[in-house]
């Protein structure tokens, strides 16, 4: 099968400490992702491991969990169950002016006939990828409105 890969990164002018609980509340994701990005919430916790949701996208639904949480660095993230199976992890590093470099990482695998097909007939990394800045400037847009005192 064809593996998943794809690493893609933007830079916030928040420090990491308040971009993280965005990231580690994965069924907080509904309130700030894109709309074609249908997020279902399967399971809450109140510290944020093992919260798992579901999402439909274009190629597919999938179900992820929450499996590591490391306060304001690190929230590892595990695909179970639909399209495709394996880990994903954001990563924070916060940059000398104050800001944050956020980096949204996948290693994943195809899973069934359908989208091992389709995997070998398109670059899946490289769709992800174009599909996920949308998600990283919606989440730019979502700190604005958060923490942003006056409009620009």
């Amino acid at each position: 099968m064809s593996r998943i890969q794809a690493k893609d990164s933007y830079d916030y002018p928040y420090p990491p400490q308040m971009i993280y609980p965005l990231l580690a509340d994965i069924p907080g994701y509904r309130s700030w992702w894109p709309g074609e990005f249908r997020v279902r919430i399967l399971e809450k916790s109140r510290d944020h491991l093992h919260a798992k949701i579901e999402v439909w996208a274009s190629g597919g639904w999938f179900r992820c969990e929450t499996i590591s949480l490391s306060f304001p660095n690190r929230v590892d993230i595990r695909y179970y169950q639909g399209v495709v199976i394996g880990e994903s992890w954001w990563d924070l590093e916060e940059l000398e002016n104050g800001g944050t470099k956020v980096s949204y990482s996948i290693a994943l695998e195809p899973h069934g006939r359908v989208m091992g097909f389709v995997a070998k007939m398109i670059n899946i990394s490289t769709l992800h990828s174009f599909q996920f800045q949308r998600v990283l400037k919606r989440l730019h847009r979502h700190l604005d409105s958060l923490y942003l005192k006056e409009p620009k």
